[in-house]
């Protein structure tokens, strides 16, 4: 039973560790954080995934495609970062797609320029 004490002492005693929205709200991070990034990629490629009918393969490099964007985006200086970002995304898009979902993708993007639902996170470069 000591032995059990003893433990449960140590453990009680060690701190949580913080979480990765923790530390940046503590502002302890040597990069800037891409939680919020990570966020837009995984609520893009959700909608893409069920609005093309993805499959697992298609959806996790549609993901991650999607947050390397996010993230490019979100560091780009200059307006033709934003397009050098923009671009690089398309192609790895197409690359991923079917020739069927590439033509959806297309009209998809064209229906959602303008509305709450950007595809092409825009308006996080800007900001």
């Amino acid at each position: 039973m000591g032995w059990m004490s003893v433990s449960g002492a140590r453990a009680a005693g060690h701190p949580k560790p913080l979480t990765i929205a923790q530390t940046e709200a503590r502002n302890e991070t040597l990069t800037p954080g891409f939680s919020g990034q990570l966020y837009e990629a995984r609520r893009v490629s959700s909608f893409l995934a069920d609005a093309l009918m993805l499959n697992n393969v298609q959806q996790h490099a549609v993901q991650a495609c999607t947050a390397a964007k996010f993230q490019a985006l979100s560091l780009a200086a200059t307006a033709a970062d934003t397009a050098a970002a923009r671009q690089q995304y398309q192609q790895a898009v197409r690359r991923t797609l079917a020739p069927s979902q590439r033509d959806a993708y297309a009209a998809l993007c064209h229906h959602l320029t303008d509305t709450l639902l950007p595809l092409d996170g825009y308006a996080l470069a800007l900001r």
